[in-house]
């Protein structure tokens, strides 16, 4: 017999809807005699609004660290030590349909923005003022990112059963989102929520080709901002997923890529912090050597979504777009500086300046997602290369739309 939850049991919100619960079959010893279900009415109020929000985080963070490391392995971050076919799959260059990395990682990202919409339409449910509240602020900004993160590493997108649409398209919707969140949280008095929506706003312009946007929006950010989501050991869905993926304490089954473990520059790079277990150290594969990330040591590390740091980066690499080699290095310098690296002494051009720049986000922002991007609009060599046994000339460069999404919706491959 089916089973509901009782008011006061906590909700579950990693929302399609209020909690739903398997049925139980058995003589009837089970039954229960709820007298208050939780409907989905009842998450359109003011008392239940904070669970709601609260679970548009908790599926962005599920999202973030999980489909990171299948990023990382894409982007030679990491490379494949385990016996994981999926993470072999991606580690080979197949991104592809039936990819179950894209697959699953399409899925995820889907949830996440589909929650996030959901929520605003709880919030303005509960509040006349919705538009005023932090509330609805919040929900946007994980909305925002969450475009971000598949504008970076998805070939398309769709949304609501509708068309595949470009990346593009998908920052087009992020920066508009983020435009939205900062009024918001502008009215609501948060200066918090405020300037996470700018600097996602600044990424958006950036990549939009919006030079002049971009570097408004980052002298915008003071330095010391950063935006973390913070994970918890408390469960298997508030896990930092790169510490069981990468870390020795608990699986080997992806060590640092060689081209990061055999550069001084990032051996000798606080930011990429490694561990050599020495020249016989493998993983379960027991092929291929194996190096530990230490930048999420446990399951409870906090991961950046957005730092004063890589805002810079956006400032520099806008200021570049402009011209302005001088203060693209300057820029490159307060980076650098903040991780206790010396200042740029390269030659003031534009191959030299950019080829630092890339080294600077490449280090910076390590295992969080945007590596692939920056690899595919730099047109990276290291993409023209075979994929590993069987089909297709090089790798592939994007994830495709998921295999679920190609075959329910009537745009692609579904009736």
């Amino acid at each position: 017999m089916p089973w509901r939850a009782r008011a006061g049991q906590r909700i579950a919100v990693t929302l399609t809807f209020a909690s739903l619960f398997a049925a139980v079959g058995c003589d009837g010893m089970l039954d229960v005699d709820n007298e208050s279900d939780i409907l989905d009415q009842d998450l359109n109020t003011a008392q239940a609004i904070a669970p709601v929000v609260a679970g548009v985080a908790g599926d962005f963070g599920d999202m973030y660290s999980r489909t990171s490391s299948a990023v990382a392995i894409a982007a030679f971050e990491l490379w494949h030590t385990g016996s994981f076919p999926s993470s072999r799959q991606t580690d080979d260059g197949f991104l592809r349909r039936p990819s179950s990395d894209g697959n699953s990682g399409y899925n995820a990202l889907a949830r996440a923005y589909w929650v996030a919409q959901d929520a605003q339409r709880r919030i303005r449910e509960a509040y006349e003022d919705a538009d005023a509240r932090v509330e609805m602020a919040q929900v946007i900004v994980w909305g925002g990112y969450t475009l971000h993160f598949l504008a970076d590493n998805w070939c398309e997108a769709t949304f609501n059963a509708g068309p595949p649409v470009s990346p593009t398209e998908v920052r087009k919707m992020a920066e508009a989102d983020f435009t939205r969140a900062i009024d918001i949280a502008t009215t609501a008095k948060s200066e918090l929520w405020r300037l996470r929506a700018v600097a996602g706003r600044a990424r958006a312009r950036l990549f939009l080709g919006n030079h002049a946007g971009a570097i408004a929006d980052a002298k915008l950010i003071p330095a010391g901002f950063v935006f973390n989501f913070n994970y918890s050991g408390n469960s298997a869905r508030e896990y930092n997923y790169y510490a069981g993926f990468t870390r020795d304490r608990y699986r080997r089954e992806a060590g640092i890529h060689p081209r990061f473990f055999q550069d001084q520059r990032y051996l000798n790079d606080p930011r990429t912090k490694m561990k050599d277990w020495g020249p016989n150290a493998v993983g379960p594969d027991a092929i291929r050597r194996w190096f530990e990330q230490e930048k999420f040591t446990d399951r409870d590390s906090d991961m950046a979504v957005s730092s004063w740091q890589e805002v810079r980066l956006i400032e520099a690499e806008a200021e570049m777009g402009l011209g302005n080699l001088a203060r693209t290095v300057a820029l490159i310098d307060e980076v650098r500086a903040a991780a206790r690296l010396a200042p740029y002494t390269g030659p003031l051009t534009n191959a030299a300046v950019l080829a630092q720049l890339r080294y600077e986000r490449s280090a910076e922002l390590w295992l969080q997602g945007q590596s692939l991007f920056d690899l595919r609009r730099f047109n990276d060599p290291i993409l023209d290369v075979p994929p590993g046994q069987g089909g297709g000339a090089t790798r592939d460069k994007c994830f495709d739309i998921g295999q679920r999404e190609f075959e329910t919706n009537p745009h692609l491959g579904g009736k």
